[in-house]
């Protein structure tokens, strides 16, 4: 089968994870690398294209796939020059920032065949794959009842101030919901059904004075099944550690922490699946960028095959934007 020839565009904290992904998958090859910054392509892999301008990029025939590991505020135009270009887009999280640079991506992506895939990667964590199994199939858990997560992180002024672009509303679109806690929101509205109404607070607790978003929320959620879930996730705990769900049955408890899946009921506790934390990257981010690009690249090659599409992120995304529409008006938002 066909390899596709790959182009990492942003090479700051998760572009280096792209180019481990990228040359593990069978079917891409690590064809260039881009960057605004010198310094940061000096580390690069000597035998790629190494380009400091996006245009170059868009430019090069020879490339078919963007990766686009770029501050948030340049997603959404990347991508979609990425599309009118003829190339298929890699998307790390965020989507958008906002409902209308969402709607604009959107309509872009629906003028074109180009495919896009969205770096959702815990969905393909073999913990959450399990769990999310289980909700289809054993009839034994009994109904669901609830579903709940934490996110329990910390960041540093410093890491701020590493980037100019990162606490600010304008470049980043919010601060934790929008950079850390995005995945959760996703797995919860994944696994508990549709989420079809937030309301969610949020505050800044530990950076008063270092930057202008949040570091701290909590939110309560309505499903269409009729369930309610919960959430809570902060940067202001030290140290990071892997993010929990847990999702109460009539029947047992499944609870994803320290990147394993338990199964809990009254006299038993199980271990049902364990994720692989010796990948590249930090260990509470999880292992599935590994997996999420290679089925993107292998679903390329088929033309066919299952990967995190533009589709698959679109509601989460807005469950996202509602959250912060609702600690901004103080009231329930519903989608």
């Amino acid at each position: 089968m066909k390899k596709f020839n790959a182009a990492i565009v942003g090479f700051g904290a998760v572009g280096p994870i792209h180019q481990k992904a990228v040359e593990e998958s069978k079917y891409a090859n690590l064809y260039a690398i881009c960057d605004n910054d010198p310094k940061r392509l000096e580390g690069c892999n000597s035998d790629v294209k190494l380009y400091s301008d996006f245009k170059q990029v868009l430019a090069d025939s020879n490339i078919h796939v963007i990766h686009i590991c770029t501050p948030h505020y340049l997603h959404v135009p990347m991508a979609e020059e990425a599309l009118k270009h003829g190339k298929h887009v890699v998307l790390e999280k965020p989507v958008a920032m906002s409902k209308d640079e969402l709607s604009t991506l959107i309509k872009e992506y629906e003028k074109n065949t180009q495919k896009v895939c969205v770096m959702l990667q815990n969905r393909t964590n073999n913990s959450i794959v399990k769990m999310a199994e289980l909700i289809k199939n054993d009839k034994s858990l009994g109904k669901m009842l609830g579903i709940a997560g934490f996110l329990t992180w910390h960041r540093t002024p410093e890491y701020y101030m590493h980037d100019d672009w990162r606490g600010k509303w304008k470049t980043e679109g919010g601060g934790l919901v929008i950079n850390q806690a995005v995945h959760i929101v996703d797995l919860l509205n994944l696994l508990g059904g549709k989420i079809k109404s937030v309301t969610a607070s949020m505050s800044n607790k530990s950076l008063p004075g270092v930057i202008e978003v949040e570091d701290t929320a909590d939110a309560f959620f309505e499903f269409e099944n009729q369930m309610r879930g919960c959430l809570y996730c902060t940067n202001a705990y030290p140290p990071s550690s892997p993010f929990r769900i847990e999702i109460n049955f009539e029947n047992a408890l499944l609870r994803y922490a320290d990147n394993r899946l338990y199964k809990i009921t009254d006299d038993n506790a199980q271990v049902l699946a364990f994720d692989n934390t010796t990948l590249y990257g930090k260990s509470y981010w999880g292992s599935g960028h590994m997996r999420a690009v290679d089925d993107f690249y292998t679903s390329l090659a088929a033309d066919k095959g299952d990967y995190i599409s533009l589709e698959d992120s679109i509601h989460s995304t807005n469950v996202m934007l509602a959250m912060y529409e609702s600690a901004k008006e103080n009231k329930k938002i519903f989608l």
